[in-house]
């Protein structure tokens, strides 16, 4: 940058420059404004920082004075070896996004708020014997209270882990359109059986003439026994207001029922309801993943003990070969 004075008075002729005191005042005026500019003027260095080539021109001495721009994130990589010598730590993965399936204990009502599992139907549709479960009403729309979808879920996962211990047959049935995939794909993660279609009726009521034809005979059936088909332990259903024959077949032979139940169901009409908006993808989904999981605890503490009882039955017959050998 360049040294420039600040003129009070452009070239020419000062106003008043007579002779007398008037011209003394103004040539001590002049000076005093040469000395400000002087302060408040920054030199130019004598030398560049940056040797300029002597062929160079005086335009493209200019243009090489010019900074190049930093990049930033080559130099936040340059210094984190740096920041990582000090002591630093770079922050830790949410415990969420380590895991895509959250299990029945680490799920939380935020969680449950996100996937929009608390938005219910409008007031016109509202089923009586929801009120227990609805917090309030907003511009028409019930809301569902999450405190209450959070403890009927973890009921609801404890019945199935218990099921799932005891070797029990579970089956999702989920029929509504766009949500298929999510019925296969978490009955599929816990070696489950699923209907996404569509459920035929009589299935469980009329089992020997809907799935017998289909049920592979145990290999110790005798000539002109039929196939006896197997009723599922417990019916887990994401859609109960397509698959309300199945929840009654389901109750008819005191099967077990788990059901999503939003405010235009009465959730009396399943085992363990679970109050929550059923028209969310991502709630539905969400829900179906936490079952899932816990299907698959209660699997593996189904193989663990199996496990257990295993080796106790080998090494209690290895003990009575060793008190045979002995008495020999």
């Amino acid at each position: 940058m360049r040294a420039t004075q600040v003129s009070l008075y452009s070239t020419g002729d000062k106003p008043g420059s007579g002779s007398g005191s008037d011209a003394d005042d103004d040539d001590i005026l002049d000076a005093m404004m040469a000395g400000m500019d002087s302060d408040f003027s920054v030199a130019t260095p004598s030398t560049p920082a940056v040797p300029v080539p002597e062929n160079l021109s005086s335009e493209e001495s200019e243009s090489s004075h010019v900074p190049t721009p930093v990049d930033i994130e080559k130099r936040i990589k340059a210094l984190l070896p740096e920041y990582m010598s000090y002591g630093g730590q770079l922050a830790p993965k949410p415990r969420s996004a380590l895991s895509n399936n959250p299990s029945p204990n680490t799920l939380t009502i935020a969680q449950l708020l996100a996937a929009g599992l608390h938005l219910g139907h409008s007031t016109s549709l509202w089923n009586v014997a929801s009120m227990p479960f609805v917090y309030g009403v907003r511009e028409g729309i019930s809301i569902i209270n999450l405190e209450h979808t959070l403890t009927h879920l973890r009921r609801a996962c404890t019945v199935t882990k218990a099921v799932a211990r005891q070797g029990g047959i579970i089956l999702f049935i989920g029929t509504r359109d766009g949500m298929s995939h999510v019925t296969i794909n978490s009955a599929k993660s816990c070696n489950a059986y699923y209907v996404a279609s569509k459920w035929c009726p009589g299935t469980i009521t009329n089992a020997q003439e809907i799935v017998g034809p289909h049920t592979p005979r145990l290999p110790d059936a005798r000539a002109g026994d039929l196939a006896k088909p197997f009723r599922p332990d417990l019916v887990i259903v994401l859609n109960p207001i397509e698959n309300m024959i199945a929840i009654k077949e389901a109750t008819r032979f005191n099967i077990p029922t788990i059901a999503i139940t939003d405010t235009d169901v009465d959730p009396r009409i399943v085992s363990y309801p679970i109050p929550a908006n059923d028209d969310s993808v991502r709630g539905v989904e969400l829900v179906a993943k936490v079952l899932a999981e816990a299907v698959k605890e209660g699997n593996k503490l189904a193989l663990e003990t199996s496990e257990r009882l295993s080796k106790e039955r080998i090494e209690d017959r290895v003990d009575r070969m060793k008190a045979y050998g002995a008495r020999q």
